[in-house]
């Protein structure tokens, strides 16, 4: 995880144009790029890890002084960072014709390693009239020497203006897929993906237990909690293709957050709509006991979270939220699942009209 935030960090520190640059532009475009850093307790600690490594790489200088350093919470974080000053000798790239697909790249590129990768690319093109699509990290590794050169690149200009693209080079960005298992039954396929591994486990052995003859055609997916927004695109692996999604977390500040974000990136890469597994949601509101939410710090505006539950739950989970509570969903364990299986069945039922407790 530290590894895609310091490849996210790098990409804007050197696309920014001014010497100095406010952490505060820096955490906005880290949370604009990876939504999983909002809520994450462990975030403060992942950036001053990522800023202490790019100072010793030399991609930036810190503050030398104290006041350059916010130390109101810890770990200290700097107020803002520069990069390293370096003299570099400015060449004239040589004037050449370049083939139609780079035309417009080359009308905007003017530094020389933006014509030397042009010039790489257009090589490529040449040797390569019809080449297959490939993961993006291979075409990188082919045409660039470095396997993840050209996922930076794609942050910056001659990407960034559409003047460049991956289907130009024949590749692209492969989602990272999520642990699933497939329990053949009735009816179209449909994922129901957890947040946690325990969770994950018990819905799996309650949906084999079914009778295979009237339990519904699932796969059963584990989120890996915080990932989940950026692997749902690997719905799209799966065989045969669920043709409806459900969610099931943890009733948290945390957990919704994580359900929402999924919400936002399955519409935005036109995925089928995931909805909450809403009577899985009911049964903690009835059966369990809120306990601290420690990750919970306080949310200005709920309803961006409650939203995507059903309206029905609105009013109690705003509740939990609002006194800094939760609910594991851990709470709805395997033998809840195996005394009532209807549990599992109603929970990928269409649309969100799913049965109350009783």
């Amino acid at each position: 995880m530290t590894r895609h935030l310091i490849d996210v960090l790098t990409a804007f520190i050197t696309a920014h144009p001014t010497q100095r640059i406010r952490t505060e532009a820096l955490l906005q475009h880290a949370t604009t790029t990876d939504p999983t850093l909002l809520g994450d307790p462990t975030a403060r600690t992942r950036l001053a890890t990522a800023f202490t490594e790019l100072a010793q790489a030399g991609t930036i200088q810190l503050p030398r002084t104290r006041s350059g350093w916010d130390e109101r919470t810890q770990p200290p974080l700097p107020r803002w960072i520069a990069k390293p000053t370096v003299r570099t000798r400015t060449e004239r790239p040589v004037q050449r014709v370049w083939p139609q697909p780079l035309e417009r790249a080359a009308a905007l590129a003017t530094r020389p390693d933006e014509h030397a990768l042009l010039d790489r690319i257009a090589s490529w093109l040449r040797d390569n009239p019809n080449a297959e699509p490939v993961p993006i990290e291979e075409r990188s590794l082919e045409i660039l020497d470095d396997e993840k050169a050209l996922a930076t690149l794609t942050t910056k200009r001659l990407f960034a203006t559409g003047s460049l693209t991956l289907d130009l080079l024949a590749c692209y960005a492969t989602p990272v897929p999520f642990p699933s298992q497939h329990v053949p039954g009735h009816g179209e396929p449909r994922l129901l993906i957890a947040e946690n591994n325990a969770t994950f486990h018990s819905l799996l052995a309650t949906a084999r237990s079914l009778d295979p003859r009237t339990r519904p055609n699932l796969h059963i997916g584990w989120g890996c909690g915080n990932q989940f927004p950026v692997s749902i695109t690997a719905m799209t692996l799966l065989a045969p293709q669920p043709a409806a999604l459900y969610y099931f977390g943890d009733l948290d500040a945390a957990g919704l957050r994580i359900a929402a974000n999924a919400a936002t990136t399955a519409t935005a890469r036109h995925l089928p709509t995931l909805r909450p597994a809403a009577n899985l949601y009911r049964w903690l509101l009835a059966n369990g006991t809120p306990r601290p939410d420690r990750s919970n710090t306080g949310l200005a505006d709920p309803t961006p979270l409650l939203t995507w539950l059903p309206a029905d739950l609105h009013p109690a989970v705003g509740a939990l939220l609002a006194t800094r509570q939760r609910i594991p969903q851990e709470r709805l364990g395997l033998r809840d699942l195996r005394a009532d299986p209807s549990l599992l069945v109603q929970a990928v039922r269409a649309g969100h009209a799913n049965p109350s407790p009783s």
